[in-house]
């Protein structure tokens, strides 16, 4: 596709701005499907969603935003294409902004992106050994047991839960108990992995865009709205009960949304370094799932979340098993 005047140059540090225009031929061939997208969300009495002939759509949505939802699909298809042909190795969601948007005009844009950082790593099987030897830490790696009072605790939920099934309530007792036996080494586990990985980026040296930063902390964002949704909650009422605005949670996210980046930097560093790669029966496995669970989401998406899981998971086995 025609960019003209593309120009790559460093921003910030860890990034890049693209700035350019995409030709009017280019951008015109946009919008045919911009006016079918609008046609399939507009709902105008006496015509079909994704029926409406175009004068009529035209009157009802304006041309501007044909011409904003042509940038939208211009941008998604030519930014792909301009990382691929330069080479660029972006990481993250990028910044659009449009410059000129007009019928019959090319489309001018900038767009910043983060690309993968330069990153040293300390000596992370070294790291990795050293704290499964118990060199570096003094907490006790003998699990707690389970006692008869943790077991009550939760005892009476579950039996309500099986009403109806031929379960003992010893069997249910014997089930809770393993069941929190397995949850207890879990969390250890998961602990232990925490810890590699933080002294790992404590003495490696990653400088990480500001970009990747804040596309984190709406990532945080999103999980802790989902989070409230979930116990029946309206985000907009807890922020009222907090008495803080989204804008100013996201502002005391820095250090952990930075954490948060540099945690899965380091997990793909190591995972480049030593060739570790998903199994090409886990990772259709593991789509699979994936699709029956998410039956709306891209199935390239689904791909990458897949390969990033279990490379992730692999990268922990392989410095939890150094000898």
């Amino acid at each position: 596709m025609k960019i003209l005047d593309l120009k790559i140059s460093p921003a910030s540090e860890g990034e890049l701005e693209l700035v350019g225009e995409l030709g009017v031929e280019e951008f015109n061939n946009f919008r045919s499907s911009a006016l079918k997208s609008l046609g399939e969300e507009v709902k105008i009495d006496g015509f079909r969603p994704g029926h409406i002939p175009e004068k009529v759509l035209l009157e009802q949505v304006g041309e501007d935003k044909v011409l904003w939802e042509m940038a939208n699909l211009a941008i998604a298809t030519i930014y792909p294409e301009i990382l691929r042909e330069n080479k660029i190795p972006a990481l993250g969601r990028p910044a659009v902004t449009i410059t000129k948007i007009a019928k019959d005009n090319p489309l001018g844009f900038k767009i910043k992106t983060a690309v993968m950082p330069e990153i040293k790593l300390g000596d992370y099987r070294e790291i990795a050994l050293s704290l499964s030897r118990g060199k570096t830490s003094s907490e006790p790696e003998v699990l707690p047991p389970i006692t008869d009072e943790d077991v009550a605790k939760i005892f009476d939920q579950v039996k309500k839960q099986h009403e109806g099934h031929n379960h003992s309530d010893e069997e249910l007792k014997k089930n809770i108990r393993e069941n929190l036996e397995l949850e207890q080494k879990t969390k250890l586990k998961d602990k232990k992995r925490v810890k590699i990985v933080e002294e790992i980026i404590k003495q490696s040296e990653i400088k990480i865009a500001n970009l990747l930063i804040e596309n984190e902390k709406d990532k945080m964002l999103a999980e802790m709205e989902a989070q409230i949704g979930y116990m029946g909650l309206k985000f907009d009422d807890y922020l009222i009960q907090l008495k803080k605005t989204r804008e100013e949670l996201r502002g005391g996210w820095g250090e952990q949304a930075r954490g948060r980046v540099a945690f899965g930097l380091v997990l793909g560093e190591i995972a480049q370094q030593e060739k570790i790669e998903p199994p090409a029966d886990e990772l259709k496995n593991e789509i699979d799932y994936l699709k029956s669970q998410y039956k709306d989401v891209a199935e390239e998406r689904l791909r990458a979340y897949a390969s990033s899981l279990i490379v992730n998971e692999k990268v922990f086995e392989f410095l939890e098993n150094l000898k």
